[in-house]
């Protein structure tokens, strides 16, 4: 028979706990008891029993104030377990499991906050892969992967997760570069791109950079596929150019820099380009420590080389005279930016490069094809193509090169210098301009 209020408030505490039940219909339905305490204080319980073993299941305290439950309450809570324990159920061990269930989940979800929080965005993303670059690899590349992802991904939020890119955002980011039909550097940014994926995810794979040193990282990417694997390439296959000045454009291109209003220093850079053959982004970060007028060598440490190599060049008389004129502006760089913190930037070089062209009439060209440019005049004035890609510092793979020849060849590439430098003033002075055009700059 059910208790009623006025039976349960009459109960008197004694020096024991004890149990008042509640009489059961059916055995297989479980019992309500409460326990009186010797505080006065009463308890509703679920009396049940699991393989003849009596067990107890509390169900929460009787009472009128905050926190206590009614008679009522106790009644509906014992009716939902007796449910539970008619359907084969140990309530105990079952609320325990949900209990714990509960938990799990719980934690879950703080790991998802937590996740929420450290979680690094797109941008933060190309911030650390650039730092890395600066720390780790080459300048050349470090200005490079600098310069495309500032002009390339302007009007792009940037401030999406990491790990939320898509390869569909990933072609949005491509496709204005293809749209100016600039195929190569959506080829290039692609594949910056990627290494800046590849590298957040080993990064936290391992938690260890190339070198070995632990990274301590704000944030983190969790990402788990790069979403660049599978965007197509702009290009299946990028041509290598073949733009070079003839005798007659390098005479009309040196006279028109001396002419022009361009700053000394990028004027300076172009020339020695044609005189050293050297890569652009190598000559824009020139050091005065890398300059040893005594020894008349430029010395290049493989951090600024693209093949990671030494290279060094000898300087020729027309070199020297640049260089030994060259305003000193800054302590370290030959070719400061205005800012006195970094070098000139290529793109600002390509720029002017390009507004000499139209004003003095010469056929559009490159920085990038000054080089190609030495590559080929050079060879014109009797320089083996061994010792010209000694002097460009091109990576030699064959198996005699690589693992056996250890000599620099420094005093083949002097003399290499001085044939050029020879050849290179009669163009510059007006006294070659025979132009043979045919000439195959892919050697």
């Amino acid at each position: 028979m059910a208790i009623t209020p006025l039976e349960l408030d009459a109960y008197k505490p004694k020096e024991k706990p004890y149990l008042v039940r509640e009489k059961q219909h059916n055995k297989k339905d479980g019992t309500l008891a409460f326990k009186i305490l010797p505080s006065g204080d009463i308890d509703g319980y679920f009396i049940y029993y699991v393989d003849g073993k009596e067990k107890q299941k509390k169900i929460g305290r009787y009472g009128k104030a905050k926190n206590m439950m009614s008679l009522k309450a106790i009644r509906d809570k014992y009716n939902g377990l007796s449910i539970k324990y008619q359907g084969g159920a140990d309530v105990k061990a079952q609320e325990i499991e949900e209990a714990a269930a509960q938990e799990r989940e719980r934690q879950k979800q703080a790991t998802i906050e937590r996740k929420k929080q450290m979680q690094g965005s797109f941008q933060q993303l190309v911030d650390l892969y650039i730092e890395h670059a600066r720390l780790n690899l080459s300048e050349h590349y470090h200005h490079a992967i600098k310069g495309a992802f500032a002009l390339n991904l302007q009007g792009f939020d940037t401030r999406i997760k990491a790990n939320d890119i898509t390869k569909a955002d990933i072609r949005n980011i491509l496709r204005p570069i293809i749209a100016r039909g600039s195929l190569v550097m959506a080829n290039r940014m692609r594949s910056y791109l990627s290494a800046a994926f590849e590298w957040a995810r080993d990064l936290e794979s391992d938690e260890e950079d190339a070198h070995g040193t632990l990274i301590a990282l704000d944030v983190k990417f969790f990402i788990e596929v790069n979403p660049v694997v599978g965007v197509k390439k702009a290009l299946k296959k990028e041509e290598p150019t073949d733009r070079f000045l003839t005798e007659s454009e390098v005479y009309a291109f040196w006279q028109a820099l001396n002419n022009s209003s361009m700053s000394v220093h990028r004027k300076n850079i172009l020339k020695l380009m044609l005189a050293l053959g050297c890569r652009i982004e190598a000559l824009a970060g020139l050091r005065w420590s890398e300059v040893d007028f005594n020894e008349r060598l430029v010395s290049i440490p493989p951090a600024r080389s693209k093949n990671g190599l030494h290279w060094i060049i000898p300087i020729n008389d027309i070199a020297y005279e640049i260089l030994f004129n060259n305003p000193r502006l800054h302590d370290e760089l030959l070719f400061p930016a205005n800012n006195g913190k970094e070098p000139l930037r290529a793109d600002g070089i390509n720029q002017a490069t390009g507004r000499l062209c139209e004003q003095a009439n010469i056929n559009h060209f490159t920085p990038r094809d000054l080089r190609t440019t030495f590559k080929t005049l050079s060879g014109k004035a009797g320089l083996t193509k061994d010792i010209r890609d000694r002097i460009q510092n091109h990576a030699l793979t064959d198996v005699s090169t690589k693992h056996y020849d250890r000599y620099d060849y420094l005093k083949e590439k002097r003399h290499a210098m001085v044939v050029w430098n020879d050849y290179l003033k009669q163009i510059i002075d007006g006294e070659s301009l025979a132009d043979n055009v045919g000439f195959d700059t892919r050697e």
